[in-house]
């Protein structure tokens, strides 16, 4: 029988999370002969590869490596081209799933077969499985509180040298009680989390690789992940982009389908990489408001100003009143987004602002206030 699930797991030197992760799989409530694990290694030397072949899995376990690092992006379609899944479930190696994991997402693509299904943003929630000598010390402050409360805390972890387990794969495979111990408290705002959820505009933002399930078949329309992106941030958004330039619909799981396994901060690499975003301008141009105002507001660092920003621009575009302060508002996008990757046009760039400014002047409509924030944005982009 085919398969109905590839779960992809790119990993890097992510050994003791990735086994509780593969434990997690063990839980599943879904028969396990629908189902496949695909373990991408970017090139571990930890012991990822031993771990992995010794790990006795009832369910079908793959693994596939690159000999030397070269990206998430790479990584992860390595684990593509090996599954045979109707669906392709993007799993990260820290990622612990409940039980009710594939279950849950099998009883989304039923009603909705063609759309991409996303974890986050009720999947988002940490918990501390493991003690890292590399938590900064408010990590470890915080570590110690939550796992103090927990009854869980041994001093004598913080003089330990390399990462010490906290939860054990028996823990996960008896369900024994104590991942509820060592779950932090969301540290999510809430209407954060609703903006997230919310797919009126930038529906693609959704798509986060901690947790996503995507049909196989489109991915393969599009090419997977672009390989152009190296390091940390954008890929999985770039990809998402794609799929919704397709028309492609994208929907948020509502149930709490697993936990991120905390770790130093350190690790994540940066969201808010440059380079990255420059590939995503040079690779889809100017044209559209959605990435343009990735150069003045940051999705990762602002969710809300940036999905109001688009909500505004689009109710200003279908109003005669306010359709000129809404294309000024275009104009000033595109030109911030120009300025982001060719930064040599200073001098034109402030010349233009100073006429956007201008006629934005002494208009009333939320449109305008709007554009006027945007234009004191675009100055700061070139003190």
């Amino acid at each position: 029988m085919a398969f109905r699930y590839s779960i992809v797991i790119p990993t890097y030197n992510r050994a003791q999370q990735l086994l509780l992760t593969l434990a997690s799989f063990e839980t599943q409530t879904y028969p396990k002969h629908l189902f496949e694990v695909i373990v991408a290694d970017d090139g571990s030397t930890d012991g990822t590869k031993e771990m992995v072949e010794s790990f006795q899995a009832s369910y079908p376990l793959i693994y596939v490596a690159h000999p030397e690092q070269r990206g998430r992006s790479a990584v992860r379609n390595l684990g593509l081209r090996r599954a045979k899944g109707l669906y392709i479930i993007f799993c990260d190696a820290d990622f612990l799933v409940l039980p009710e994991f594939i279950r849950i997402v099998s009883r989304y693509h039923r009603k909705y077969p063609k759309a991409v299904l996303s974890g986050f943003p009720h999947s988002w929630d940490d918990a501390y499985t493991h003690y890292y000598p590399g938590f900064s010390p408010e990590e470890k402050e915080h570590c110690r509180s939550i796992l103090t409360q927990s009854g869980l805390w041994n001093p004598h972890v913080e003089a330990a040298n390399e990462i010490v387990p906290i939860i054990t794969p028996e823990d996960i495979l008896h369900q024994t009680g104590a991942l509820s111990k060592v779950m932090i408290p969301s540290r999510v705002p809430p209407n954060i989390k609703k903006q997230f959820a919310k797919t009126d505009v930038a529906p693609w933002t959704l798509l986060v690789t901690r947790c996503v399930s995507i049909r196989r078949s489109h991915l393969a329309r599009i090419g997977g992940f672009n390989e152009r992106f190296v390091l940390y941030g954008l890929e999985d958004w770039d990809l998402g982009y794609r799929l919704h330039r397709l028309k492609i619909p994208f929907y948020c799981i509502k149930e709490v389908v697993g936990y991120h396994q905390e770790h130093p901060t350190h690790l994540r690499g940066n969201v808010l990489n440059t380079e990255n975003l420059k590939i995503m301008f040079e690779t889809y141009g100017f044209n559209d408001s959605s990435l343009n105002l990735f150069a003045l507001v940051h999705p990762s660092l602002d969710l809300e100003t940036y999905k109001n920003t688009l909500r505004v621009l689009r109710r200003g575009s279908r109003s005669k009143q306010t359709r000129s302060s809404a294309l000024l508002l275009r104009r000033t996008l595109r030109m911030a987004a120009r300025q982001f990757v060719q930064p040599n046009h200073t001098h034109a760039y402030k010349k233009s602002l100073r006429w956007i400014k201008k006629n934005a002047e002494g208009r009333k409509s939320r449109v305008a206030q709007v554009l006027r924030d945007m234009v004191l944005k675009s100055e700061k982009l070139v003190e």
